[in-house]
């Protein structure tokens, strides 16, 4: 008896509905949600992005370039005195680290010549190891170059012709031509 007084209470619990329908299956209906959505998102970023454009996020650290770059032919690396194409020409060694030149007179003087001259910058960290003490006036190579003062070297056909130094002796050659 007692296992039929449970049967009865287990089947007297309230039986629930697990299925509840809340789909809507109305697919023009979705479509039209899913764009509109869609619309809304990409106007929001629009205008975000136009809003940004006007207060000039995007322009914050970039300016555009006024001029183009140009490259110098005239002051050159040391390294590459010897290997110039011109068949005759000058350089001249000087200290180039302020606004002019140690003279200036004789950058005036070079300058009014026809042959074609290219300026080294001593003053620069990679011409450093070039200064000495003594000149060497019978460099075949670029490695071999010793630069004590202002120096003008003619080179002809990869060899070095005359080695001045010293702004007297610089001017002097340099006036006569």
């Amino acid at each position: 008896m007692a296992k039929k007084s449970m049967n009865l209470r287990y089947k007297r619990k309230r039986q629930r509905n697990k299925y509840v329908d809340t789909n809507d299956n109305n697919p023009l209906k979705s479509f039209g949600l899913s764009a509109l959505s869609v619309l809304l998102f990409l106007g929001l970023m629009y205008l975000l992005v136009l809003g940004m454009k006007e207060l000039k996020v995007f322009q914050r650290g970039y300016t555009k370039g006024e001029s183009t770059t140009d490259v110098d032919y005239v002051n050159i690396p040391i390294g590459t005195v010897f290997t110039r194409d011109d068949k005759e020409y000058l350089v001249l060694f000087d200290d180039y680290s302020g606004k002019t030149t140690s003279d200036p007179y004789i950058n005036s003087i070079i300058s009014s010549q026809g042959i074609r001259v290219y300026k080294v910058d001593m003053s620069k960290s990679e011409n450093a190891k070039y200064k000495g003490e003594k000149a060497n006036t019978k460099a075949s190579k670029s490695s071999e170059l010793s630069i004590n003062d202002i120096t003008l070297i003619k080179i002809v056909n990869g060899r070095i012709t005359e080695y001045l130094s010293g702004k007297q002796s610089i001017e002097g050659y340099l006036n006569k031509w």
